[in-house]
């Protein structure tokens, strides 16, 4: 998903953002970023419990299944939250077939119930994007 650096003349500048992060590739970032997330929206005055939990799962994914150190963008534009991470791999994520004793692999299954809308989009032999879109309430 790519995402326009303009902003409409009519927005409210006030209660959006975004960032473009460049995070190292280490287990420690998923925190990181879930923290500096939560801080942005409870700023705006928007609930970051949704969000957070998006961004946590598809960091991690890009660390364990991915390839390099990830690439991450968070939007908040005119009340939606939009959330890309993208890795050096053209590996496609894919949702598992439910299983209830499974105790790993449920990331995506996460991402899908509280996401408005997601998807993966390839960059040529680059790698790929992971997106997901969400309403926020503030």
């Amino acid at each position: 998903m790519v995402l326009p650096l303009l902003r409409p003349l009519d927005a409210d500048a006030v209660g959006e953002f975004r960032l473009d992060l460049f995070p190292p590739a280490a287990p420690e970032v998923v925190g990181v970023l879930r923290r500096l997330l939560r801080e942005m929206l409870t700023v705006v005055g928007a609930d970051p419990d949704g969000p957070c939990l998006i961004l946590s799962e598809l960091v991690t994914n890009a660390l364990l299944h991915g390839a390099g150190a990830p690439s991450v963008v968070l939007e908040l534009r005119c009340g939606r939250l939009y959330i890309a991470v993208a890795d050096g791999s053209t590996a496609v994520p894919r949702r598992r077939e439910p299983d209830v004793a499974r105790t790993c692999g449920r990331g995506l299954d996460l991402v899908a119930a509280l996401a408005d809308d997601w998807g993966v989009e390839l960059i040529g032999v680059c790698g790929k994007a992971v997106w997901a879109v969400a309403a926020v309430d503030h």
